[in-house]
C-alpha cells in the first residue's frame, strides 16, 4: 500500500513513518513539502504520488497557540483538512484523521461515545471538529478517530519531562482523561485500514485518570526525586476553557475489530523503562 502521511515530521508524524515504512510504500511529507492550506498546491502534491490512503496528522495542537492565533487554528486545522478531503475524494482513496477526544466538551461525567453531541469549547477543539464535519460531508471513505495525550516516540511529554532538569513540576489544572500509546495507535490504524468499515471511532487505552495522577506515576516509574505541586492559578485557567473530563467509551472500536485494549498504566510502564533503557 501507498501511504501519505501529513505532519511527518512531528512526533506522531515519525513514529507513523518509521512504523507503516516496514511493511508500505511511506510518503512522508512535512510543511515545507506539502503545505495543506493551499488547495493547488495539495491538489498538485496528491495526483503526483497517487497514494492509496492519506493519514492526516498535520494540526496546531498547542491550544493555547490556537486560542490567541485562531486563523492559524482553523488555517491548519480546518481548512488544510478541507483541502486534503476534496483530494481524498478525488481520488476515491480513504482518509484517516487523527482528531481529539476534546471535542466533545465538558457535559458529562462519563465516559463519551461517538454517538454524543459535540460541544468544543476552545478554538483548538473546534477547529479539530470542524475538520471532522468537513471530511464526514464530503468523503466516502474516512476514519476519523478521537485520540487523547498520546505518548511514545521519541519526542513525547513524558520522554521529555524524564530528560528534564527540573526541580519541581507545577500543575495548574487537574481534569480527567485518556491516555493513548503511539504504538497501539498506529497498529489500530493499520487494523481499520484493512477493512473498509468507514466512520467515527474513539480509540484510548482504556482506564481514566487524573492528570496529577499521570504526573505522579511518571515520576513514580521513573523514580524521579521530584515534587509534584498541585496550585489553582485562576490566571493560566482564564487564558482558556479546557474540558474536565474527556474519557472516552472504546467499545465501537472493539467490537469493529474484534480487540482488547491494553490499560494506560501498563503502557506508560513499558515505555518509561523503555526510556531509561534509552537515556
Amino acid at each position: 500500500m501507498n501511504i501519505l502521511i501529513t505532519g511527518a515530521k512531528g512526533n506522531v508524524g515519525t513514529y507513523f513513518c518509521s512504523f507503516l515504512s516496514k511493511s508500505h510504500t511511506v510518503y512522508g511529507l512535512d510543511k515545507t513539502d506539502l503545505n495543506v492550506t493551499d488547495k493547488l498546491s495539495t491538489e498538485k502534491t496528491l495526483n503526483s504520488l497517487k497514494p492509496d490512503v492519506v493519514i492526516h496528522t498535520a494540526a496546531i495542537t498547542n491550544k493555547y497557540i490556537c486560542e490567541y492565533n485562531e486563523t492559524l487554528a482553523y488555517d491548519v486545522n480546518t481548512v488544510g483538512t478541507l483541502n486534503l478531503a476534496h483530494c481524498c475524494n478525488e481520488l476515491n482513496i480513504p482518509i484517516v484523521y487523527l482528531s481529539s477526544t476534546d471535542v466533545y466538551g465538558d457535559i458529562k461525567s462519563s465516559p463519551y461515545s461517538e454517538v454524543d453531541v459535540c460541544t468544543p469549547m476552545n478554538a483548538y477543539s473546534k477547529s479539530k471538529l470542524g475538520g471532522e464535519e468537513l471530511i464526514q460531508t464530503i468523503c466516502k471513505k474516512y476514519f476519523i478517530v478521537r485520540t487523547s495525550t498520546i505518548f511514545g516516540g521519541n519526542d513525547c511529554f513524558v520522554r521529555k519531562l524524564i530528560k528534564g532538569k527540573h526541580t519541581a513540576i507545577y500543575l495548574f489544572s487537574n481534569p480527567t482523561l485518556s491516555m493513548t500509546y503511539i504504538e497501539d495507535l498506529i497498529v489500530v490504524i493499520e487494523k481499520l485500514l484493512a477493512t473498509k468499515k468507514y466512520g467515527v471511532y474513539n480509540y484510548t487505552n482504556e482506564g481514566c485518570l487524573s492528570k496529577s495522577t499521570l504526573i505522579n506515576s511518571i515520576i513514580e516509574f521513573s523514580a524521579l526525586d521530584i515534587p509534584l505541586i498541585v496550585s489553582s492559578d485562576k490566571l493560566l485557567s482564564n487564558l482558556i476553557k479546557e474540558p474536565k473530563y474527556t474519557c472516552v467509551n472504546n467499545s465501537h472500536i472493539k467490537d469493529v475489530l474484534d480487540i482488547d485494549i491494553p490499560t494506560w498504566n501498563d503502557r506508560l510502564s513499558n515505555y518509561i523503562e523503555k526510556c531509561n533503557i534509552d537515556i
